[in-house]
């Protein structure tokens, strides 16, 4: 049974105001999923998922500002037990390491690794193309007009807490 004939039947009897919203709330958590293994099966013969790629990225851009794991935590939406191990998949992989802070010793700052600037350099456009041709389907346009409702989605929910 299809995700969408199972919401229906589930819905059956509400108001179309409440069966739209659930449909579209499963459909973007269904579909932030396919694009995270889509994401995860162009990174799987370097030995990274989409998190360590994402982790990588902001921990790269160091240059601009120092990224702390609690940084890293926020950005990721990940909590410190994850990051933990994240982080010590990434060192263990010679990609990233940690080092204490500059103003302040107690803190820890993170950097990439030689190894993991030459490997960002290697799988990037390839993250990229993958990234481009997942949102081929709704064109320039309405990845933009899509972009532009998740923020405000996104805006009403985090004002909200969430």
């Amino acid at each position: 049974m299809s995700l969408e004939s199972r919401l229906e039947r589930l819905l059956a009897g509400h108001a179309a105001p409440l069966r739209e919203a659930v449909t579209a709330s499963r459909l973007l958590l269904r579909a932030a999923h396919l694009l995270e293994r889509h994401i995860d099966a162009v990174l799987a013969p370097h030995g990274l998922t989409m998190r360590d790629y994402l982790a990588l990225v902001l921990i790269a851009d160091e240059a601009h500002e120092p990224l702390r794991p609690s940084d890293l935590s926020i950005t990721l939406d990940a909590t410190r037990t994850q990051i933990t191990r994240l982080l010590d998949g990434l060192e263990a992989k010679g990609l990233a390491r940690r080092a204490p802070g500059v103003s302040d010793r107690r803190s820890l700052q993170l950097a990439p690794t030689e190894a993991g600037t030459a490997l960002l350099a290697t799988v990037a456009p390839a993250v990229r193309a993958s990234y481009l041709a997942a949102w081929a389907p709704l064109g320039e346009q309405g990845t933009q007009q899509t972009g532009l409702a998740l923020r405000r989605l996104h805006e009403h929910l985090a004002g909200d807490g969430a």
